[in-house]
């Protein structure tokens, strides 16, 4: 099997399984992409060095963060340490995991953001310096190596600005369904840590088990908060290719094998392919 999955970076999330099954399937022979975040890590980074955090609500209702140049290098630390310690965890099951840095290993670019929309008290202000951005292109080559030579790739939520040749702050669920598009990927999951895409974001219970591209507008009206970026990264994916998605749970046992035999929220290409996730 050829995947890529995206660990969530809040805080609330687990590594642990998803390491450890990693490091089984690799040595299986199947090809993995690890993608991480690194919210949580920048939380504490900031609170440690004493750096307010920032975020904005886009006019669409999408909330970000906002990244000036000192938030910018702290990201950069943050992304880094959760990078070094996936690696220590993967050596530790026994697999070589490889943590590709985009301003030297070119594996991803962006355009930088540096003016943000945002909305205060119903008007719409422009904030500008900013050092977050879009990814425009990746480069697998690298990843692609690194499997022949049976280790497990690990990208930090980072791509290179084009025009100064930094790490510009990338959404890390989108960076992995850019990557599972050019990698011809399987399936892409994106674990977090709740059960999957919830009709009630406050209920557990009410998980939607599926949906298609035909049903994406009740799937819209569901999403609520950092969702909404989630849900619109699975829809990139299905669009660039990749024919399943999942939105699964990172805090249970086995977060791949419970994602991959029906749990979570199943997102396909086609009508026919959401019976046979049901």
């Amino acid at each position: 099997m050829k995947g890529v999955v995206k660990l969530g970076g809040a805080c609330g999330n687990e590594c642990k399984g998803l390491v450890r099954e990693l490091a089984e399937r690799t040595r299986q022979g199947e090809q993995w992409l690890l993608v991480h975040g690194a919210g949580g890590a920048m939380n504490t980074l900031c609170e440690e060095r004493g750096v307010p955090l920032r975020h904005v609500m886009s006019p669409s209702g999408y909330r970000s963060r906002f990244v000036g140049e000192v938030e910018r290098e702290l990201f950069e630390t943050a992304a880094s340490r959760v990078s070094r310690d996936l690696l220590w965890a993967l050596r530790a099951e026994g697999v070589r995991g490889v943590a590709l840095f985009p301003d030297l290993a070119n594996t991803a670019e962006a355009e930088r953001k540096d003016i943000l929309r945002s909305v205060e008290d119903g008007r719409v202000r422009l904030l500008r310096g900013n050092w977050s951005g879009t990814v425009t292109r990746v480069e697998t080559t690298l990843l692609e190596e690194a499997w022949r030579k049976g280790m497990l790739p690990v990208l930090p939520p980072l791509a290179r600005d084009r025009e100064s040749g930094k790490n510009l702050n990338v959404d890390g669920d989108r960076l992995a369904a850019v990557f599972a598009g050019a990698l011809g990927a399987e399936v892409l999951l994106i674990l977090s840590n709740v059960p999957g895409l919830l009709a009630d974001p406050r209920d557990a219970t009410t998980l939607i088990p599926s949906g298609s591209p035909e049903t994406w507008d009740s799937l819209e009206k569901a999403a609520q908060g950092n969702m909404k970026r989630k849900l619109r990264a699975c829809r990139e994916a299905l669009e660039a290719g990749v024919p399943r998605v999942i939105l699964g749970d990172s805090r249970v046992r086995r977060p791949l094998e419970a994602a991959l035999s029906g749990r979570g929220t199943h997102l396909w290409n086609s009508p026919s392919s959401t019976v046979l996730a049901g």
